[in-house]
């Protein structure tokens, strides 16, 4: 299930379970990236933890994706996910390019 990530008046206190926000991105480098980016930094954390810990991942949206998906391209679960998560991932992303109104 994974627990918070919680900011204290000294720091930062880690489960042994947290839950880390991760954005895919976009394009073949996103798709192709995050999944072994995931599976890289699950086997690092069970070697280095002897299996004791685990992240708990928690995919969220922005850019085409999240626009598909919900209308927006960054919702505000995303940025209220991330928020409370403290620790996020983002894969990269597209940029739009002319078209945009105003300036």
């Amino acid at each position: 299930m994974g627990s918070t990530i919680q900011k204290m008046n000294t720091g930062i206190s880690v489960p042994n379970d947290p839950i880390i926000n991760y954005i895919e991105g976009e394009g073949n480098l996103g798709v192709d990236i995050t999944p072994v980016m995931i599976k890289v930094v699950d086997a690092s954390v069970k070697k280095a933890y002897s299996g004791a810990r685990r992240i708990t991942w928690n995919e969220v949206y922005a850019g085409q994706k999240a626009f598909d998906l919900t209308g927006e391209w960054l919702p505000e679960d995303t940025l209220q996910s991330m928020n409370e998560g403290l620790i996020s991932i983002k894969g990269p992303l597209t940029t739009p390019v002319g078209g945009a109104s105003g300036a």
